[in-house]
């Protein structure tokens, strides 16, 4: 601060400067704790916040650091041969970076989350260094260094063990960051994000063209569930048919009635989508087989527990009623009991190896998930495991049957984590290789529901 801008500093702004003059390190930290910020002046509590942001910026330095000390600098891959025992085959079983789950695990990330920031500390480790030297630095947030590891993943080459390929990926970093750095120190996010996009188009425009013919592949629909009977339902599609999807449903919103735009445009895809070409269309019948999940008082009227439909989406009792009660609307439903208290789903399964549609179908809807900690695929996509194998004694019931995506039934297998107690709610416990322990608890398919005493 200038004192000619300051004639009177008060302790605080005193403090303060010579925060500033430190830089971002632990004594400029400590001196901030002999502050208390509720009762600074608006300009010392400006130039607080300023401090501290630039901390925060050394800190996630700091934490980058240590989550490549905790999975390497590199990529790793283990190999395991799997022997068929019924036509003795050897399968080969590839786990990348199993250490993953470890940082997962400990810090209630989701595997993809953890392993994303994983290789954006190995980047700044390496090619983007001087990104990393930055953030320590305070120049830059680590919301900056989000845009500028996501740009640079795009770049070919960035995990490749050949030497050529390899060497130019860290070319292109290097080209990249002396464009896009100077932006990054001195403007937004949303600056930053567009000089990485021109920097990226600049220097791969070969690769550019790859990425957008591979992005095809990409293309999906799929809901997210959000609160108030509420999800959204998003589409990834090429620009073009995104366009004129967008085109035709603004034009048959304008002929609905006088809620607000929104509300036009969202009823206007509901019958662009759900009307045309399904049975009954012509009389404007509309054919909906979903699963819903539903306590028998509330069917009937007599309470008003929310309802589960398609897994994670929640509606209102009276919403539900309403569905079923529409003359143009079929809805077939799925019985599922479940505990009244807890809101676990409840059943018996059965003492021999083999898992049964019925009995699949009822793991998938009690797990939700796959079982491991932080893991969100579905369990409809996720195999069904024992958390103690059948040759080792374990039953095919619902006490040892859980679901497992693919590459957490492989670390269990080979990675050495191990199930220590598995419930018939779909708790478990896991351990993982370094000994750690980790709860997963169970999944109650209704809302609210509770343990007993719950309010």
């Amino acid at each position: 601060m200038d004192a000619d801008l300051d004639p009177c500093p008060t302790p605080a702004s005193r403090v303060l400067d010579e925060a500033l003059r430190l830089g971002p390190c632990s004594a400029s930290q400590s001196l901030l704790l002999t502050l208390d910020p509720s009762s600074l002046s608006p300009r010392d509590a400006v130039t607080f916040v300023e401090v501290a942001e630039r901390i925060a910026a050394w800190w996630a330095s700091i934490t980058f650091d240590a989550l490549v000390a905790a999975s390497g600098p590199d990529r790793r891959v283990d190999e395991f041969d799997l022997i068929d025992l019924q036509d003795d085959a050897t399968h080969l079983i590839r786990i990348e970076d199993a250490a993953r789950e470890e940082v997962s695990a400990a810090l209630r990330w989701s595997p993809s989350t953890a392993q994303h920031r994983i290789d954006v500390a190995r980047l700044l480790a390496g090619p983007l260094g001087a990104t990393r030297q930055a953030l320590a630095d305070g120049q830059i947030s680590a919301g900056h260094v989000a845009v500028i590891a996501e740009a640079a993943l795009r770049f070919p080459g960035r995990w490749a063990d050949d030497g050529p390929e390899r060497d130019a990926f860290r070319s292109a970093c290097a080209r990249f960051e002396a464009r896009v750095l100077p932006v990054a120190r001195r403007g937004t996010l949303s600056r930053t994000r567009s000089a990485a996009r021109r920097a990226v188009l600049d220097i791969d425009p070969a690769g550019e063209r790859d990425r957008r013919r591979r992005a095809r592949c990409t293309r999906d629909v799929f809901v997210v569930d959000e609160v108030d009977g509420i999800s959204t339902l998003i589409a990834r599609m090429g620009t073009v048919d995104a366009r004129a999807v967008m085109a035709a449903v603004n034009g048959a919103a304008a002929d609905q009635g006088s809620t607000t735009a929104g509300e036009r445009r969202a009823g206007a895809l509901r019958d662009l989508v759900l009307r045309r070409g399904m049975r009954g269309a012509e009389s404007g019948a509309l054919d909906v087989r979903l699963d819903v999940v539903v306590d028998l008082p509330t069917l009937l009227g007599l309470a008003d527990q929310p309802a589960v439909v398609e897994g994670d989406g929640i509606v209102s009792a009276d919403e539900l009623r309403r569905l079923l009660a529409d003359p143009t609307t079929a809805v077939s439903l799925r019985r599922l009991v479940t505990d009244p208290v807890t809101g676990h789903l409840l059943d018996r399964g059965r003492s021999t190896y083999a898992v049964t549609d019925r009995l699949r179908r009822f793991i998938e809807r009690r797990d939700g998930t796959c079982r491991f900690p932080g893991c969100a695929r579905r369990a409809s996509r996720c195999q069904i495991d024992h958390a103690v194998a059948w040759a080792d004694g374990g039953r095919s019931d619902i006490d040892n049957l859980g679901a497992l995506c693919t590459r957490h039934h492989q670390l269990k297998t080979h990675g050495g984590w191990r199930i220590t107690a598995s419930h018939a709610d779909g708790s478990c416990t896991w351990r993982s290789p370094m000994g750690r322990t980790y709860d997963r608890g169970p999944e109650p398919v209704l809302s609210g529901a509770g343990p007993p005493g719950a309010a």
